[in-house]
């Protein structure tokens, strides 16, 4: 807890230094010293994004931006701007309950299975090699890297070495919270303390839309705000939604200016290449666009990726080809009938019901857009994959607004509450384990934690090669396995489909198994399966 809350602070000292400096260059009018810092968070991320094409994310770079951050600092306190609020004032017992909370159950273990199989495997690569051409060739989640993971993996040398980024996340939008004084945003950090073990892109897309939806009820500088939803596009496309609303919104309000185009123009841009250069494809993980690039995944591997996605709609329930026999009404049935998790899928649809009343109830266009908005992603997503995982921020947005008028006094006990219930399951984890089968690689409390976060330790990889590529392997979840890695569930799939990364002139590309190399693979497979000797 100890290293946790020195870490928070540097990032907030940090993140705001540089969010000052940029703030000022692109004269945006700001006195709110969250939306200073998330704007630092974006501007960083941007340059790290662009370092990465050329160099790891290494200690050298993140001391340059750690020396940026210390100035911006500086100049902030030698000028003296008395314009920001001191939202200290505010400040309340509750506030340091929630910031106690937050940095003791930060402290626990991640739990989620994206932490171990592709949260810190991006960040490894990026910190040790970069932005990789064609690395969705060697582990199709590689091809992902959001813009999150590659701002984490730039303080991941130095300043947050536990990767518990999100803890300094769920800070600042307590900060947030009572330096608007919306308390009803209370409510959501009960919820958003199970992501900050780990670094989940979520956590930052479900912030930022609540951010957003808050400041445009209130009339912010719509140029921040575009910046902030675009940014959250940039971590996680299903977001596109958001700098929609934010677009169009200005438009009904007449405050659109061409000059909106351009953040748009060079975000967008930067994500298109990003995603070319490690995926082949504009959009990760649809191939629908093709420009025929050398390096794109082998059509085996993304016709697999495209079935899963269509069996996780059914919470792989059903085969690919059962869900392929259903006609429309037993599709829409089974949709609502795969167990608990359907539960969610219901909720989609009151979602969207509830937020059609608003828009036909209130007397404000600005509601008709948001359900227009929020109608189009879920159009889009329903085609592609209709998880429910994937509408989760349209869940919390319509809570927002059905609970926005509620009292500070009730919505401080229903936090308060909840929170005690989190930590206590972080605690305890045994009920969530026993009883939903959740929660594998929670611990419950250890006393190291009052020091330092605790971390499960990783499994000793094995080395190996095939053909040219020389590689880690590990038997269960590659985790912080040095680059480049698999695990022997990409072993198997890419035995299944007889196709292997191989390094080439083009950076990392698939090539079909020979009959020689299939041996290999096979021996390779066998000997990671294999137990290893115990020392006596």
């Amino acid at each position: 807890m100890l290293l946790l809350l020195i870490s928070i602070i540097g990032l907030l000292i940090i993140n705001f230094g540089i969010g000052s400096i940029v703030k000022n260059i692109l004269k945006i009018d700001c006195q709110s010293f969250a939306l200073t810092s998330f704007f630092g968070i974006l501007s960083i991320a941007f340059f790290q994004t662009i370092i990465a094409f050329f160099s790891p994310l290494n200690i050298f770079n993140e001391s340059v931006f750690l020396i940026f951050g210390l100035i911006g600092i500086l100049v902030f306190l030698k000028k003296k701007d008395f314009s920001y609020p001191d939202i200290r004032k505010n400040f309340n017992v509750w506030f340091y309950f929630f910031v106690a909370t937050i940095v003791f159950v930060g402290s626990f273990s991640p739990f989620f299975y994206d932490h171990y199989s592709y949260y810190s495997p991006t960040i490894s690569m990026l910190r040790e090699a970069g932005l990789v051409k064609g690395v969705s060739n060697l582990d199709l989640l590689l091809g992902q890297s959001s813009f999150w993971h590659i701002y984490q993996s730039g303080f991941s040398n130095i300043l947050d070495g536990f990767l518990r980024i999100n803890s300094y996340l769920l800070i600042l939008f307590l900060m947030y919270i009572y330096e608007r004084r919306q308390w009803i945003l209370l409510v959501f950090i009960p919820f958003f303390l199970i992501f900050i073990q780990q670094p989940s892109p979520d956590l930052p897309t479900f912030i930022i839309a609540l951010i957003v939806l808050n400041e445009l009820l209130n009339n912010t500088d719509r140029k921040l705000l575009l910046y902030l939803s675009i940014f959250a596009f940039c971590i996680k496309p299903i977001m596109f939604w958001l700098p929609l609303l934010v677009v169009l919104e200005s438009i009904k309000k007449r405050s659109f200016k061409f000059q909106m185009l351009l953040p748009i123009f060079t975000f967008g841009i930067l994500f298109l290449i990003k995603n070319l250069w490690l995926f082949g494809f504009p959009v990760f993980p649809v191939s629908t666009i093709d420009f025929d690039l050398p390096w794109k995944p082998s059509q085996e591997i993304l016709t697999y990726s495209s079935q899963i996605g269509f069996m996780k709609s059914y919470d792989m329930h059903y085969s690919y080809q059962q869900i392929l026999d259903f006609n429309l009404l037993e599709k829409i049935y089974h949709w609502f009938t795969i167990g608990f998790k359907s539960v969610f899928n219901i909720g989609i649809i009151l979602s969207i019901l509830i937020l059609g009343f608003l828009a036909l109830k209130k007397k404000d266009r600005f509601y008709v857009i948001l359900f227009i908005c929020i109608l189009f992603k879920l159009v889009l997503i329903i085609i592609f994959s209709a998880q429910y995982r994937f509408f989760i921020d349209v869940y919390l947005i319509t809570l927002f607004l059905i609970f926005k008028n509620i009292s500070e006094e009730k919505v401080i006990f229903t936090s308060v509450v909840l929170s005690i219930l989190i930590s206590i399951i972080f605690i305890f984890p045994g009920f969530v384990k026993d009883k939903f089968h959740m929660g594998k690689w929670m611990s419950g409390f250890q006393m190291s934690q009052l020091i330092r976060p605790t971390e499960f330790e990783s499994e000793i990889p094995r080395r190996y090669q095939l053909g040219n590529l020389k590689f880690n392997a590990t038997k269960g979840l590659v985790d912080k396995t040095s680059f480049p890695a698999m695990s022997l569930y990409w072993l198997r799939t890419y035995q299944y489909y007889g196709v292997f990364p191989q390094i080439s002139d083009h950076g990392f590309i698939q090539k079909k198994l020979t009959g020689k190399e299939k041996i290999k693979l096979q021996e390779i497979i066998d000997d990671l399966e294999r137990p290893k000797p115990k020392i006596p």
